[in-house]
């Protein structure tokens, strides 16, 4: 969230407009004054709330928490325990250090940890009102997450192996015509995959203004900082503030986010719907469930609904895959003995004469493994969105009060070297073992799945998570078969190496790099009708 300006160097539009912010900030205050005096009274049976920091009135532990990269504070906070309680502007944030605890809590206790808080900045000020990500816990989210659920399981995903693959193989073409543009290609094939099953659009070039929709609308959401701790989420009414207090460039940022929120969500929707009369709208989740959901006027039932979820997956889906198969290049890149490690798998089984499919995904372990290692190594989202509880409750002695936000630090998680010793190191290797009847190499049952994390808790898993590895494997099986990524040399022969410290935000990306692409072999001369020409074939659904 961009840093407040001082008021004494903001241009205040008028005396009486500033006499209402200063009406409204005292009465922020007292609200802020008498839930900090309440703040300790309510305990659950006189247990008292999770240790952490000592806070400040008022302001909690706002002031203390970073910026930027929020889950490197948390961490140091883990000598507290495995649970950490805090205080933003009087809301309860309990951050949740270990899977043990999140798994008890988010899962086991589901009923009552499922739910978000009220986010009045993003849903009325920014227009995010649909997105299933926000929704509480109740009817709307349940029909959204079938609506989802039904496109997005294990079995429905198999439907679109035959387009993810393609879109692997024209983004490996296209990288060994012009290898300086790896990421724009990669950017490409993540967003063609996504948009074809949401809408039927396919995606033409590196341009594409969908894709370019997705991309403004995922960087405007930083203005919201953690969710539900903004001032304006835990006191609606300063939303009748001059959105100038919060910052000179809060406004445009909030303007921005409502204009792209409306971007992502009801625009394409109306668009396929302009599609579906004319006769010319692909099958995609949008069509196929507004077809179902048509009445003889013309207009959809749980029209809100739908849009909303292929919006979420529009918008959930894109930054995600793309930064987790650029942090798997970089891993390559610096480890070049895994690299070869993996390729000799591939070789073994592909011998050199064809590229990889799905149907070889049971038969390479370690390329398993590795994609494993690549979700635990540099999570792209180090806190999961916090869980909200909607009753009180009692854990390991300790009370957790209703109205509280729960923060599963994903980062501590999966730096924990209990569970995955010397965390630091990329080690494929930590989840494979060899059978001693066969000798052949598995994949490990004893070690902790980073899948379990990394894609959330309970009944707010990630819905989208097996489209996401499964486009993901198939992308680092096709690089590997094709390409030996190295770090790249400069005009005097010195190494350009890439900064391994990820960028700040909910989505914690990589920063811009360069890598070199070699071809391996004549693999390459495989690739000769890729990529693709001509208007792609549609998914059947």
């Amino acid at each position: 969230m961009p840093q407040s300006e001082p008021l004494q160097d903001l241009a205040l539009p008028s005396l009486s407009v500033s006499l209402t912010a200063a009406f409204f900030a005292l009465a922020f205050l007292a609200v802020l004054l008498l839930s900090s005096s309440r703040s300790d009274i309510f305990r659950t049976h006189g247990l008292p709330y999770p240790p952490g920091p000592k806070g400040l009135p008022f302001l909690g532990n706002v002031h203390q928490l970073e910026t930027t990269r929020r889950w490197i504070q948390l961490c140091k906070w883990a000598f507290y325990g495995s649970t950490v309680g805090l205080r933003v502007f009087g809301q309860r944030v309990i951050v949740l250090n270990t899977h043990e605890v999140a798994k008890d809590l988010l899962t086991k206790r589901g009923s009552i940890y499922s739910s978000r808080a009220k986010q009045t900045l993003g849903t009325v000020y920014g227009g995010w009102n649909f997105a299933l990500t926000q929704l509480p816990y109740g009817e709307e989210f349940h029909l959204q997450r079938r609506f989802v659920n039904r496109f997005l399981n294990a079995s429905a995903i198999k439907k679109y192996h035959e387009f993810m693959t393609e879109s692997a193989r024209n983004f490996v073409a296209r990288t060994s015509r012009t290898p300086d543009k790896f990421q724009r290609w990669l950017h490409m094939s993540t967003g063609r995959n996504i948009m074809m099953l949401t809408y039927g659009h396919e995606v033409q070039n590196e341009e594409d203004e969908w894709i370019k929709r997705a991309d403004t609308a995922i960087q405007t959401r930083k203005v919201l900082g953690i969710p539900g701790t903004h001032p304006i989420d835990l006191f609606p009414i300063l939303g009748k503030l001059p959105f100038w207090v919060w910052g000179k460039l809060f406004q445009k940022d909030m303007q921005t986010m409502k204009t792209f929120s409306y971007g992502i969500s009801l625009e394409p929707y109306n668009i396929v719907l302009k599609q579906m009369r004319m006769g010319t709208a692909l099958p995609s989740m949008t069509s196929v469930l507004a077809e179902e959901n048509m009445q003889e006027d013309g207009s959809v039932v749980h029209d809100k609904e739908i849009y909303g979820s292929a919006g979420s997956l529009y918008f959930a889906g894109m930054d995600t895959s793309v930064s987790t198969l650029q942090s798997f290049i970089l891993a390559m890149m610096i480890h070049p003995d895994i690299q070869r490690k993996a390729q000799n798998e591939l070789d073994a089984l592909l011998q050199g004469t064809r590229l990889p499919t799905f149907a070889d995904r049971a038969s390479l372990p370690y390329l398993q493994a590795t994609l494993k290692e690549t979700l635990r190594w540099k999570p792209i989202v180090p806190l999961s969105l916090p869980h909200y509880s909607t009753e009180d409750d009692e854990y390991n002695g300790m009370s957790f009060p209703a109205g509280s936000l729960l923060v599963p630090n994903v980062w501590k998680m999966v730096y924990n070297p209990d569970d995955y010793p010397d965390p630091h190191s990329f080690n494929p290797d930590r989840f494979l073992n060899t059978n001693p009847e066969n000798g052949k190499t598995e994949l490990r049952k004893d070690v902790l799945d980073p899948e379990q994390i990394v894609f959330g808790f309970g009944r707010r898993i990630c819905p989208g998570r097996h489209l996401a590895t499964s486009s993901t494997w198939i992308t680092m099986a096709t690089l590997l078969a094709t390409f030996e990524m190295s770090i790249p040399l400069d005009e005097h022969g010195s190494p350009i190496l890439p900064d391994l410290e990820f960028g700040p935000g909910l989505l914690s990306q990589p920063k811009p790099f360069k890598c070199a692409f070699k071809p391996r072999g004549n693999v390459l001369s495989l690739l000769a009708d890729y990529p693709t020409t001509g208007p792609a074939r549609p998914i059947v659904l």
